[in-house]
């Protein structure tokens, strides 16, 4: 952790030491300067900034902190830059006088933050492995809400985008839900013969039964999968090659 720039006060970092046990006090620096120097020496997943310290036009070099490799928190005496910190990205804002609860929350925020993006990096490690081998009877690891389940490819008949998820609908019968989105397993999948006829679709070309002119697909299953009209001339070249 890293408390940029200026040197976030004394009062401060006594209220993290006391309060959030969790956090351990790596890095200060008195500048810009300072900052870019040590972010160029080490890593870091949490960064204090103390916008009263710093110098006239350099708040707007302050974006060039919020990164998606650590979590920014901005301490000032009032709500002026707030709204810009949020908008670029800031897991959060304190005002002074700083309050136990408020900083509290706003570590708290920034740790679920921490760690649902290292769970992520973990799980994307894992299928990346897990989809190094070559050949269609590949063995794909889904993450699912519960942990992971493993299953071929060729046991994928499609998958429907729900939101931030992606239902698997398998030869199985057995469908599943993986706290993936689509596009994660569109960059896995199309690779093996699948193809997206619709933004919140992605199905296996192996298992269509019958196309419809207009605008759907009939899978072994027995489900419809709509084609979109921007996808429809993509759609039919695949299928046409298949």
């Amino acid at each position: 952790m890293i408390e940029s720039p200026g040197g976030v006060t004394p009062c401060l970092e006594a209220l993290i030491l006391r309060t959030c046990p969790e956090i351990n006090i790596s890095r200060k620096a008195d500048s810009l300067a300072d900052v870019y120097h040590q972010l160029r020496e080490s890593e870091l997943e949490l960064m204090f900034v103390d916008i009263d310290n710093l110098k006239e036009g350099e708040i707007e070099l302050v974006d060039n902190f919020i990164s998606a490799d650590f979590e920014v928190i901005f301490v000032a005496k009032t709500t002026d830059h707030a709204l810009k910190a949020l908008k670029y990205g800031a897991s959060g804002y304190i005002i002074k006088p700083i309050k136990k609860d408020e900083l509290i929350f706003a570590v708290s925020h920034a740790l679920q933050k921490i760690k649902r993006r290292e769970e992520q990096v973990r799980n994307k490690n894992l299928i990346e492995k897990l989809t190094r081998k070559a050949g269609h009877d590949q063995i794909l690891g889904i993450p699912t809400l519960e942990g992971f389940e493993f299953l071929h490819v060729k046991e994928i008949i499609r998958c429907e985008g729900l939101q931030k998820c992606t239902r698997i609908i398998t030869t199985e019968k057995t469908d599943m839900i993986s706290s993936y989105n689509l596009g994660e397993f569109r960059k896995i999948l199309e690779p093996y013969g699948f193809f997206s006829p619709h933004k919140s679709h992605l199905i296996n070309l192996n298992y269509i039964r019958k196309y419809n002119r207009e605008g759907s697909i009939i899978m072994h299953n027995g489900s419809y999968v709509p084609v979109s009209k921007r996808r429809k001339k993509d759609f039919l070249n695949q299928f046409t090659h298949f």
